[in-house]
């Protein structure tokens, strides 16, 4: 009798031993954290897909540094807090968060705007160069509007998607009349079929100083207004007014001309 119990006191201490050796060594702390993430991003996350893909210590962060992609295999990652027991998730959780909430809910603002996968490919136009010039412009995949046009499939790309209800960019450089340049970023967001746009006025050399700002205005759709034998390519609320009026004062919070296109 005392042989056995004996014999499961051993069994116990050694599994408390081996539990405790997994545990300190990070392989059990390790599940507890990928369990946890996994769940945090169900939880928070519903309509995107992550799949796990690997985990380490992070001494400079204290906690775990884990990453997953999601279903178009961008790479996410954070940090799981606490050695031990990481079921909080840390650092890099409000970045996700905010991207998430700006992709799967609404864009509300400028910085919502620059946030969005829709814009990824293109530096946030606060950041562009003071000199910034056409001929960057064109390297980076700008519609350009002045003595010559570059690039106009962007623009018959833009419209193809936004008459499908895609997600679309676009961003449109054009010439003052003095030669300066003014910056137009337009983005369809499909999900709420709304119209953002960004327009950056800050090179205009000849406009007062009040008027060289930054813009974001939203409408609720765009496409091509025939006015006294032009076309505009514009953006606007309601219905566009009748063209056929010899004069037709523009209201920009209500009608934006993007663009002359014919």
């Amino acid at each position: 009798m005392k042989n056995k119990k004996r014999s499961i006191t051993f069994v116990v201490v050694l599994m408390i031993l081996i539990i405790l050796t997994l545990w300190i060594s990070g392989i059990i702390p390790k599940q507890i954290a990928r369990i946890s993430a996994t769940q945090y991003l169900k939880k928070n996350f519903p309509e995107k897909q992550y799949e796990y893909v690997d985990i380490e210590w992070s001494s400079s962060f204290g906690g775990y540094s884990i990453k997953f992609k999601d279903e178009n295999d961008k790479i996410v990652g954070f940090i799981m807090n606490n050695k031990y027991f990481p079921i909080s998730p840390g650092q890099g959780t409000f970045g996700l968060e905010d991207s998430y909430r700006v992709e799967y809910e609404a864009i509300s603002d400028i910085n919502d705007f620059y946030n969005h996968s829709i814009a990824a490919n293109y530096t946030d136009i606060r950041n562009l160069a003071q000199n910034y010039s056409k001929e960057q412009a064109q390297k980076d995949n700008c519609f350009i509007i002045g003595a010559m046009v570059h690039n106009d499939n962007l623009y018959s790309e833009f419209m193809d998607k936004y008459d499908k209800k895609e997600d679309a960019f676009i961003r449109v450089v054009q010439s003052t009349v003095e030669g300066d340049i003014f910056i137009i970023d337009v983005l369809y967001e499909a999900r709420n079929n709304k119209i953002h746009l960004v327009k950056d006025d800050t090179r205009d050399k000849f406009s007062a100083q009040e008027d060289r700002t930054i813009k974001y205005k939203t409408y609720e759709k765009t496409g091509v207004w025939n006015y006294q034998n032009s076309q505009y390519w514009v953006a606007y609320n309601g219905e566009l007014p009748d063209g056929t009026k010899a004069q037709y004062s523009i209201n920009s919070d209500e009608l934006f001309i993007i663009a002359t296109i014919n």
